[in-house]
């Protein structure tokens, strides 16, 4: 007799090359999200670095560096202007967080579907695995009951001449 068989031995291995790829798939995703969140932390230390220049800016607007000369009209307008521009600086930089924010949350969502999707493959691959292990102990039961039964014939047989031979 030959040994066992399993008939849906092909799509578990279906099953199997579907969760690596559902695995792989999801290291990607996770690997996207690290490099996305990478790219936000940045963003939001360029954005702090920018407020913090213009707080300094600020600060310094009307005080000239060195000995208390005081500062033309047109030195102060010109700072003024440069703090505006740090201002649209720092506006671009929270747009620039802000969109990145969003970037970063599809990437979790992407991450989760992944996730989902290698959970149901590992599902779908343990209930084969089940199915396969009780196919296998159901045709090792069966092997042993035929090999019972002839036990069981040659028994007999051997009594039965044994018997009739006396």
């Amino acid at each position: 007799m030959t040994g066992f068989q399993y008939r849906l031995q092909p799509l578990l291995d279906q099953k199997q090359e579907a969760q690596k790829e559902a695995e792989r798939e999801q290291a990607r995703q996770q690997q996207e999200l690290e490099s996305q969140l990478s790219a936000l932390r940045s963003r939001e230390q360029r954005e702090r670095a920018l407020v913090e220049k213009r707080q300094r800016l600020r600060r310094d607007l009307l005080s000239k560096p060195g000995e208390g000369v005081s500062l033309t009209a047109r030195e102060v307008q010109t700072r003024s202007e440069y703090v505006k521009a740090v201002g649209n600086e720092i506006e671009q930089a929270r747009n620039d967080v802000f969109a990145q924010r969003q970037v970063v949350e599809q990437c979790e969502v992407r991450l989760q579907e992944a996730k989902k999707r290698v959970a149901e493959a590992r599902r779908e691959v343990e209930i084969l695995t089940k199915h396969r292990t009780k196919q296998q102990e159901r045709f090792v039961r069966e092997l042993q009951v035929q090999e019972e039964r002839a036990l069981d014939e040659i028994g007999n047989a051997l009594y039965t001449n044994r018997r009739g031979s006396q």
